[in-house]
């Protein structure tokens, strides 16, 4: 399967179809002619792509996990949990802003336990509570949190049940693992490298929105603790003291010892030149990328092939997607050959 990824000299020939019909075209002679042939059916232009890539997503991840049993499904279902956050988190944000399900579904991904009948019931819910209610019903286990915050909070908003979600999910993960075998180690070290860099991005957030701080400061009792997704390699007690800093080059200079060093120094440069904040997210999402990509040499025979085709996989559709909007948005083909991503 990583030998169909698309190279990088075809990712920049893609680049330069000049037109959406050009790339439709490009993509019909690819791996994802399938795929593209299914859109072609249903849309044309931008849409059509965009069908055609979700589409592929969905299929490939789905046969990948089919690859597994036992221990090694169970190690392959917490890597794609991550995909059932972000399907409920989809869910709760678009109910609460009453947007139609015809509009939500689309954006879902069903990879993950939550099957797709499933989500598109959620999607159909008339509200937040009433999605959860049926998380409940189902007996579902991604429901807990959101019950548990339910009983502590009534009234708690959608960004409180997101982070909720994302605690709960690394808290299973890791009592998981510290009773799963010796092969769930690599697994391990993927979660405390996310785990990181969400808590990273947090804190940088903090530093840049003081004021956004200390208001949660006063909801918080003065802790930011409790924001924290978990414990990976950087502790909870360094993390608070880089959010509470209160410029991002004394944050920068707070991580010169921890492995982030070469990807905050380089974000923390286009940064300056930009002045935003998601250059940190790109150059962290780069090394995290780097890592991931190795994996598939470092463990042949264990889940590290599965993680590093995963990193090398999510990120030549965004790539692709990248392309889509690029061409879409009448860039030339220099600017987009720019920022595309590969692994190091």
């Amino acid at each position: 399967m990583k030998s169909r990824l698309l190279t990088q000299r075809e990712l920049e020939a893609l680049a330069e179809a000049g037109s959406l019909q050009g790339l439709i075209s490009s993509l019909a002679k690819s791996v994802y002619h399938k795929s593209v042939e299914m859109a072609l059916v249903r849309a044309s232009g931008l849409e059509c792509i965009v069908q055609a890539l979700h589409m592929d997503l969905i299929d490939t991840l789905g046969k990948a996990q089919n690859f597994y049993i036992d221990d090694a499904r169970r190690m392959v279902a917490l890597a794609l949990r991550p995909y059932d956050i972000h399907n409920i988190k989809t869910i709760l944000r678009g109910l609460a802003r009453n947007v139609a399900p015809a509009e939500i579904v689309p954006a879902l991904l069903p990879v993950g336990e939550l099957k797709y009948a499933v989500l598109t019931d959620l999607a159909r819910a008339p509200g937040p509570r009433a999605a959860i209610d049926m998380l409940v019903s189902m007996n579902e286990p991604i429901a807990k949190p959101l019950i548990e915050l339910r009983l502590q909070r009534p009234g708690a908003e959608v960004h409180e049940m997101e982070l909720a979600l994302d605690q709960w999910h690394y808290r299973e993960a890791m009592d998981y693992l510290k009773s799963a075998p010796p092969a769930a180690e690599i697994l391990g070290e993927a979660l405390k490298l996310d785990a990181d860099i969400e808590n990273l991005l947090s804190m940088l957030r903090f530093v840049r929105e003081p004021e956004e701080r200390r208001h949660l400061q006063e909801r918080l009792g003065g802790d930011l603790t409790d924001l924290l997704v978990t414990a990976g390699r950087l502790q909870p007690a360094q993390l608070v003291r880089l959010g509470n800093l209160d410029s991002i080059e004394a944050a920068v200079e707070s991580l010169e010892t921890t492995r982030f060093r070469p990807a905050i120094q380089t974000g923390m440069q286009a940064y300056k030149q930009t002045g935003r904040l998601s250059e940190f997210e790109t150059h962290l999402k780069r090394f995290r990328l780097s890592w991931l990509s190795k994996l598939i040499y470092k463990d042949t025979l264990g889940i590290g092939v599965f993680l590093g085709y995963l990193g090398l996989k999510i990120n030549e559709i965004n790539n692709l997607r990248w392309i889509t909007h690029g061409i879409n948005l009448g860039l030339n083909a220099g600017d987009i050959k720019a920022e595309l991503e590969f692994a190091a």
